[in-house]
């Protein structure tokens, strides 16, 4: 029996680690949606025009207003998913029982996704300047797994050399995420480290993710700290087994958001 499904015996925890996949995935969904379809219409409406304008930005506050609070908000919502699927990385990892299996299923979603997700976030086939977030996970898996071999491999030398490769290999993984340009970046990296870690303190771990995930953004801010509370509730199990089901559902949504966008008609509107 693991750690925390002794933590969870006799007590009230209610959320599955299935049932924080579907939060996640649901906030994901949400996020995904502004960018694609309401980003698109403030664009197309002028937004980038008014920029530097304040009585132009007003005028177009007076008209779309409520569509740029609409979408605020969702950008915000959407900005709770990748903690929580860094928090079921590292579940994944420590208690997956092939773990070949499960890079693998990563590294397909991964592949799959990359021209949807430029479509969706760049307007372009390919962007070769930003790479969906399934890389900066399957990266953080690497990493995990390294670590974890570099702890055996020095088992009986001085805590230094362990603590030193280890640290080599975040940083090594913190520049593979620079230069290939993932999405979240170093921070990817880190926030599954931390997690890592403190996976005997999860709920610590994901307040220090947290925090470090709201320094990415000055739009973001505290709100990230709401992915404390399905932590704070979870049981330890692993609730619904429909994982590719699970792997599906990024490219999928991916997708149909830009298909919305074309029959929209809004796939002329440019980010740059």
């Amino acid at each position: 029996m693991n750690y925390t499904q002794t933590r969870a015996s006799g007590s009230r925890k209610k959320i599955s680690g299935s049932t924080i996949k579907i939060i996640a995935i649901v906030t994901m969904v949400i996020g995904i949606v502004a960018t694609a379809v309401l980003d698109r219409i403030l664009l197309k409406n002028g937004l980038s025009d008014v920029a530097n304008d304040a009585e132009a930005y007003q005028a177009f506050m007076e008209t779309n207003g409520t569509l740029f609070i609409t979408d605020f908000v969702m950008q915000l919502i959407g900005g709770l998913a990748f903690p929580l699927f860094c928090f079921l990385l590292v579940e994944g990892f420590m208690h997956t029982s092939d773990l070949k299996k499960y890079a693998i299923g990563l590294g397909i979603v991964a592949l799959i996704s990359e021209i949807p997700f430029d479509l969706v976030y760049s307007g372009v086939v390919l962007n070769p300047y930003r790479q969906n977030p399934v890389f900066s996970l399957l990266l953080g898996l690497g990493v995990l797994v390294l670590i974890e071999k570099a702890e055996a491999a020095l088992a009986q030398s001085p805590s230094w050399k362990q603590t030193s490769l280890k640290l080599l290999i975040i940083v090594a993984a913190c520049a593979v995420s620079v230069l290939l340009h993932f999405d979240y970046g170093i921070f990817g990296t880190l926030i599954i480290v931390i997690l890592y870690i403190l996976r005997n303190r999860q709920i610590f771990g994901m307040a220090l993710a947290c925090f470090l995930m709201s320094t990415t953004s000055q739009i973001l801010g505290f709100l990230t700290f709401l992915d404390i509370l399905p932590v704070l509730f979870y049981n330890g199990e692993r609730g619904i087994r429909k994982k590719y089901v699970f792997y599906a559902v990024y490219p999928v949504v991916l997708i149909l958001s830009y298909v919305i966008v074309l029959l929209a008609g809004l796939g002329s509107v440019s980010f740059t």
